[in-house]
């Protein structure tokens, strides 16, 4: 594929748009299990997207979140859905 027409993966500073579960951990200074742990519980607001059989997570909705101050997915959901 030549190089302008392959899909861009990363922001323009070379950050990467979608991170798997070890980057999205890292980015948030957490641990990979911990991370699984609350998202499963809910304590993580945003849901990964799905590519193939692979979850990512959208690394500017995680800061978002992040900067919201971190709240449930519900909470997270609502405030997304609200103008």
């Amino acid at each position: 594929m030549p190089p302008e027409a392959k899909p861009q993966t990363t922001a323009p500073g070379g950050t990467p748009i979608l991170m798997d579960a070890r980057s999205a951990a890292a980015a948030l200074a957490i641990g990979r299990s911990l991370f699984f742990r609350l998202c499963a519980s809910g304590r993580i607001g945003p849901l990964p997207v799905k590519l193939g059989e692979r979850s990512l997570w959208v690394r500017a909705e995680l800061e978002q979140w992040a900067a919201a101050g971190c709240p449930t997915r519900e909470e997270w959901l609502r405030q997304k859905r609200s103008p």
